[in-house]
């Protein structure tokens, strides 16, 4: 099995006849385009599961739920998340301007301590 990662507006083609594309990723949700010939079935496996069919024995089991405190459960970035952190660095930028360069370096130590360091290139575009 070929696992790939892609971001928001990357594609994968399949045969060179089937063009997938990430189009968004936000709370815990991707939203996919499917460009196929109209011939080409395109089911949900959870619908195919619920009319009787087994879940391909190709793909990884489903994840085990098990009990996480709120701590250690996983950050998700969305776009919400990404316009608020783009308001707060204009908002440090503005204080550094006014003077108050301090308060906007304690505000940039915090921001990093609580932004994950995979997603500052992506903030930085």
């Amino acid at each position: 099995m070929l696992k790939l990662t892609l971001t928001p507006d990357e594609y994968l083609t399949i045969d060179g006849k089937i063009v997938v594309q990430l189009m968004r990723v936000a709370g815990g949700h991707a939203d996919l385009a499917v460009h196929a010939e109209r011939s080409i079935p395109i089911v949900r496996g959870e619908v195919l599961e619920r009319e009787g069919a087994e879940r391909p024995a190709c793909l990884e089991p489903p994840p085990k739920k098990r009990a996480r405190s709120r701590r250690d459960q996983f950050f998700r970035w969305n776009d919400d998340r990404e316009r608020a952190v783009r308001v707060m660095k204009q908002v440090m930028d503005q204080l550094d301007r006014s003077g108050s360069g301090e308060a906007a370096a304690i505000l940039r130590t915090q921001l990093d301590r609580i932004i994950p360091a995979v997603w500052e290139e992506e903030l930085a575009k």
